[in-house]
């Protein structure tokens, strides 16, 4: 007689096809999402790695992207006379230098004399009536831009920015 424990009597076959076909789906799909995993891991490797010069531009960019700090070197008095209407006229004004560059500032305490000249001569040449408006002001605050520059021999990037009147008296 066959042994009870023995007997296949196809009961538990059914079973053993579902564990083992199970246990390969689990492969299949561990296998597949490793797959999938290190693909993704390469190309996010291969795409945000490239050269070591490419990474250095980068690196590059934002530090100039960073926020700039305006540098300011202060301006002496300045008492300008011109005539105007066959009278004598007095133009007065202090103003800040400002640049983002610490060379074009340590230049500018450096040649102060040069610039003072330059913004004598272009102040004493202004028209008074001129001078009253704002636009007047604006113009000569372009120009006197222009001159300070042009005396400290600089251009953009490392010029002198902007000029601000600090105090501006007609009389």
């Amino acid at each position: 007689m066959a042994d009870k424990g023995n007997l296949n009597l196809g009961g538990d076959a059914p079973q053993a096809e579902e564990k083992s076909g199970g246990k390969g789906k689990l492969i299949i799909i561990i296998v597949a999402v490793v797959v999938l995993l290190g693909g993704g891991a390469g190309a996010f490797l291969f795409l945000s790695g490239g050269d070591e010069a490419e990474g250095e531009e980068a690196v590059e960019e934002v530090v100039e992207e960073a926020p700039k700090i305006p540098l300011y070197r202060d301006m002496e008095k300045l008492l300008v006379n011109l005539e105007h209407g066959g009278r004598t006229r007095y133009v007065q004004a202090e103003m800040q230098l400002m640049s983002y560059k610490q060379k074009a500032i340590d230049q500018a305490a450096r040649d102060m004399p040069a610039i003072r000249d330059g913004l004598i001569t272009l102040f004493s040449s202004q028209d008074f009536a001129a001078l009253k408006t704002i636009e007047g002001k604006d113009a000569l605050r372009a120009d006197a831009l222009q001159a300070v520059n042009q005396a400290l021999g600089l251009t953009p990037p490392d010029a002198i920015e902007k000029i601000y009147f600090e105090n501006f008296v007609l009389q």
